[in-house]
């Protein structure tokens, strides 16, 4: 196996810069607990029938409001990464569709989208075609785990439900910070290995834990603790910013399970770093 992981190696950053990677990301916390509220002064019956719906709900007004700033700040490599996807595509948790520009339409062949939040839909099936994906471009209600996954590929005829994610089927697999968010992240991962064709690609864009005292930075890891007591996750959709998603992935496929992995390492010192990169299975 061809293996790589490497941090970015472009000129330290200045302490201004380094100083906000550490508190920028605090003022989502706020942009989320309003949207929450706010969701929940509109539609409090929905919190205490089906919390799942609710987190949903009060995300997508937040992706709507921010979503496309978010979005512009993309980690470097992103862009050229995803303008490779090709074949059967799956699109994990894409939202309202604001990184859809970045695939080719000439490289794809069908791109099931991932998106259990149904408040995004519409605004998403717009995006799909304003980007020339149109009916390249199906949408399903259904979250990256495989109980929800499986059984909506299923129901669209990609395979059996039997199947527990046990057939080979797409091309490329594409995570653009959708594995923080999933609820069993070693499952989730699990389920996407098997869903891969051999030789196929898993595209990813996630922010990750901090790797203190392993490298990483410690004010940054410091942070990141912080935002995570302050409830990141609980306001945010269930995001996650510490987990150790390369090594899950790795772990879940086997010694031998990837041929090719190039991940780079990005902003290794702030509160929110970044792996960018590709994982090819064997």
């Amino acid at each position: 196996m061809s293996s790589r992981s490497i941090y970015d190696h472009v000129q330290a950053p200045d302490l201004q810069t380094r100083i906000a990677s550490y508190f920028r990301p605090g003022s989502l916390i706020f942009i989320g607990i309003y949207f929450f509220l706010d969701t929940l002064i509109k539609s409090p019956f929905l919190f205490l029938t089906d919390f799942g719906k609710f987190r949903h709900k009060a995300f997508a007004k937040l992706w709507a409001g921010y979503g496309q700033a978010m979005s512009e700040e993309m980690p470097g490599g992103t862009v050229e990464l995803v303008a490779t996807a090709s074949g059967v595509v799956l699109d994990i948790g894409p939202g309202t569709g604001t990184q859809l520009h970045l695939f080719t339409p000439s490289k794809i062949k069908t791109i099931y989208a991932a998106e259990p939040a149904i408040d995004m839909h519409a605004e998403l099936k717009r995006a799909a075609d304003s980007n020339l994906l149109g009916d390249k471009y199906k949408i399903l209600a259904a979250g990256a785990e495989p109980q929800s996954l499986i059984p909506a590929l299923a129901k669209d005829g990609l395979l059996d439900i039997s199947s527990q994610g046990g057939e080979d089927v797409f091309d490329t697999i594409v995570s653009l910070r959708a594995l923080c968010g999933v609820p069993s992240q070693e499952e989730t991962a699990a389920c996407l290995y098997r869903l891969l064709k051999p030789g196929g690609r898993l595209l990813l864009c996630e922010h990750v834990q901090q790797t203190w005292p392993n490298g990483g930075d410690v004010f940054g890891a410091i942070m990141q603790r912080i935002y995570m007591l302050a409830g990141w996750s609980f306001w945010l959709g269930g995001c996650c910013l510490d987990r150790d998603t390369e090594g899950i992935l790795r772990k879940v496929a086997g010694p031998d399970g990837w041929k090719e992995v190039k991940i780079n390492r990005l902003q290794p010192y702030a509160a929110i770093p970044y792996i960018v990169g590709e994982m090819v299975k064997a």
